[in-house]
């Protein structure tokens, strides 16, 4: 039976101590013309640049990027990821921890509270390279310090170096303990002893353990099923929470807070805590009050119920807290303003972002993001959010625009002053799938310039699309003036862009195809229209062809100058391509020779403003969004090909590889075959074969003329390419695979036996 829901959230990962990045010496740029109507590219202007944020991206993402690297849970050893933080994985949560460079999660079962197969693992967020921790672990600490982080199973906790997911110590874990804390130099766990209704907190090191101190006297636990808790520490305070809100000095165990409360912590930079806390009777909580747990030890009290804590800050709100919507600072308890936007602080709900000129907050009971003006609190706008119930992934930026999952479960970039979309991914790029009804949670995180996104099945990195970001609630600088750098434009040029394949390869979306796009023009060009069909075809016809939409999410095309071009990733879905990579060339050999028609279709009148980046190569994806073939295309024709090149292409394959043995027969067709309730074309047979690779990744084309253990000719037959040692096998396979008896059955596959007991069909 499945978890009854999602459990409460616990604290915000807390913040890695990396100093933020510097620039030195930018070199100022030259002004060129303007033009009337242009796609704004934009270059840095500034000799230095200010502080980013810690949590920021590092670099800018203006169009959509494409997929650098990604990550399966399959090819970890798992069905699904799930967060390492105890209150959410165990309920089958997906979430993960960063310190900048690396992401560190958990793979395995559905949910971390049941069975033993939980893994650590990490995954350098810009090389892609990946480790998978040689114990398994149900959970680990909540924070990445110093490249190290603790994680434990039932008896052990083990330090791990999150570059390599190389162990550093592994040390028993005291009994009855749950959950894991860490701050650097130790590790921290809790007991709760029933028999003196007292908890008892115990503090080890990688040389073993240091000392154990009981906190007794406790005060009534507030009301609630118990399910929700959080546990974490800093340099010197350690604190754990649930219904009851619990915390020591990190040094000595001292008793520092012990209230009845909730499992919300709020964390700052400087590592003060906030803490929602009140007296209970055992049936409801009353003189709720919040109470702040400074570095030194010492507390205040404010007023209030609920306190949410940005999870990044510009330098003038580092200080500041959303307490039952009022924008108050945790030093004095002032507020200038409070938020006219009911239930803005009910558990769940985050303030993603607080800079000088807007307060961006998720609001979990609407699944929407409000932004509102730091200096007011007014609405500024509000857009749809995915659903999130963990307590990180909702959102990141570059400065400019907000990057956030979206309700079909991809992501979409918004512009951080209007909300106004700039692009968005569906969610098949990033590897999501749906469950049910309702799609997959998807989850953003800032590591250096990589932006990641986490599914539960998927990790996927991207590489910035534009020059280094800015700090967020200014504006990106830009000099007219004479011998300053600024904004350059260009304009949509008159000819098509030139599109070069430089690479094939399928995934669960289609025929993905690499492309080269370099602008004709020396200023450059932009792919903005909605109906823009893209046809691929070499000397054996048509190889795909689609209709992209970049209306949504322009793409700039930078000028030609010094090789500059865009890197392009295009998918073409089933039903929109005829080939597969296996009967394609190799886009640099000399028999990779591809023609690549760009028709622009209909084009809004004017050319949207959009940045790009300075130089080099960006990167962007795109998925057709309908199958368009050009005009006079002979489909038939082009299927009939497509069917022969596959086949001889398999026939090497199938001779090495199947010859003489039992595989699983799919399918078996011929044009102008009526069966399952239609008449088949050769482009039918083709794209019921494109399914089935996609489906099963190798599964191979025979024409029924070559192969003796076929009694009828003109027939094209796919198999699965997974060999067994007996008919009965092959139909056991077929089996578990869900197929009926009449579309998957035994089958040898010979070049020298004939048809009689080559078959064996299912009862």
């Amino acid at each position: 039976m499945g978890p009854p829901g999602y459990p409460m959230a616990g604290p915000p990962p807390r913040r890695s101590n990396t100093t933020a990045y510097l620039i030195i010496g930018v070199a100022l740029l030259c002004v060129v013309a303007l033009v009337v109507v242009g796609v704004v590219w934009w270059r840095l202007s500034q000799a230095d640049d200010p502080d980013l944020v810690d949590g920021q991206l590092a670099a800018s993402y203006p169009v959509a990027p494409g997929a650098e690297w990604s990550i399966t849970a399959a090819s970890m050893g798992g069905q699904k990821f799930n967060s390492v933080i105890p209150s959410e994985g165990r309920y089958g949560t997906v979430g993960a921890i960063a310190d900048g460079e690396t992401l560190v999660t958990i793979v395995g079962d559905p949910y971390t509270s049941v069975g033993g197969s939980h893994w650590a693992v990490g995954v350098n967020a810009r090389t892609g390279e990946r480790w998978r921790f040689g114990e398994p672990v149900s959970t680990c600490a909540d924070t990445i310090v110093d490249d190290s982080l603790v994680c434990r199973d039932a008896d052990t906790l083990h330090f791990i170096d999150v570059r390599s997911g190389a162990a550093l110590a592994t040390v028993p874990a005291p009994p009855n303990t749950g959950g894991v804390a860490y701050n650097g130099d130790a590790a921290f766990v809790v007991e709760y002893v029933p028999a003196t209704d007292s908890v008892v907190f115990h503090k080890i090191t990688r040389d073993g353990p240091l000392w154990s101190r009981p906190v007794d006297n406790l005060p009534t636990a507030a009301p609630g099923s118990g399910d929700a808790s959080a546990f974490t520490a800093t340099d010197t305070t350690v604190v754990t929470s649930g219904l009851r809100v619990v915390g020591v000095s990190a040094d000595d165990g001292d008793r520092l807070v012990a209230k009845a409360g909730t499992s919300e912590i709020g964390r700052f930079d400087d590592g003060t805590l906030v803490l929602e806390t009140g007296d209970s009777d055992g049936m409801a909580v009353a003189n709720r009050r919040l109470v702040v747990l400074r570095p030194d030890g010492t507390t205040a009290e404010l007023s209030g119920d609920n306190a949410i804590v940005p999870a990044s800050a510009t330098t003038g709100q580092r200080s500041r807290m959303l307490v039952d919507g009022r924008y108050t600072d945790v030093r004095n308890g002032t507020s200038p303003w409070t938020a006219a936007i009911p239930e803005v602080d009910v558990f769940g709900s985050r303030v993603v972002l607080a800079d000088d000129r807007e307060v961006i907050v998720f609001d979990r009971s609407g699944s929407e993001y409000l932004a509102l003006d730091t200096e007011t609190g007014r609405l500024l706008w509000r857009a749809s959010a995915g659903r999130n119930a963990a307590v990180s992934g909702h959102a990141v930026t570059d400065g400019e625009r907000l990057i956030t999952p979206t309700p079909d479960g991809g992501i979409a970039a918004l512009d951080l002053y209007s909300g106004s979309p700039a692009w968005s991914l569906p969610p098949n790029v990033i590897g999501n799938v749906r469950v049910g009804d309702e799609p997959g949670p998807a989850l953003t995180f800032a590591l250096g310039d990589r932006l990641v996104t986490l599914t539960s099945t998927t990790i996927t990195g991207f590489a910035p699309t534009g020059p280094r970001a800015i700090v967020p609630g200014t504006t990106r600088a830009g000099n007219s003036g004479s011998g300053g750098g600024g904004t350059q434009y260009v304009t949509p040029c008159g000819s098509p862009p030139v599109f070069t394949p430089q690479s094939f390869r399928t995934a669960a979306g289609g025929l993905v195809v690499t492309m080269k796009v370099t602008a004709k023009c020396p200023d450059g060009d932009v792919l903005f229209g909605p109906q823009t069909r893209i046809t691929i075809s070499d000397g054996g016809g048509l190889v795909a062809s689609g209709s992209f939409d970049f209306r949504r999410s322009p793409l700039a095309v930078p000028a030609p100058d010094g090789g500059a071009a865009l890197n392009l990733e295009l998918t073409y879905p089933p039903g929109s391509f005829f080939r597969l990579p296996d009967t394609l060339n190799d886009a640099n050999s000399a028999g990779g020779q591809y023609l690549v028609e760009c028709d622009r279709g209909s084009t809004p009148e004017r050319a949207p403003a959009v940045t790009a980046p300075a130089s080099g190569r960006s990167s962007a994806s795109s998925e057709a969004t309908d199958t368009v073939f050009p005009a006079g295309a002979d489909v038939t024709a082009t299927s009939v090909n497509a069917l022969r090149l596959q086949a001889d292409a398999d026939r090497a394959f199938i001779l090495a590889n199947l010859n003489n043995r039992w595989v699983a027969q799919l399918s078996s067709k011929h044009a102008g075959l009526v069966a399952d309730g239609r008449t088949w074309t050769d482009q039918a047979i083709l794209d019921e074969f494109l399914a089935l690779r996609l489906r099963f990744n190798d599964v191979r084309l025979l024409w029924s003329d070559e192969w003796p253990v076929f009694s009828y000719r003109g027939w094209w037959v796919t198999v699965a390419a997974a060999t067994f040692p007996g008919p009965v096998e092959a139909n056991s396979w077929c089996r578990t695979q869900g197929f009926d008896p009449d579309h998957c059955f035994a089958k040898l596959v010979s070049t020298t036996a004939g048809p009689e007991g080559s078959t064996l069909y299912r009862n």
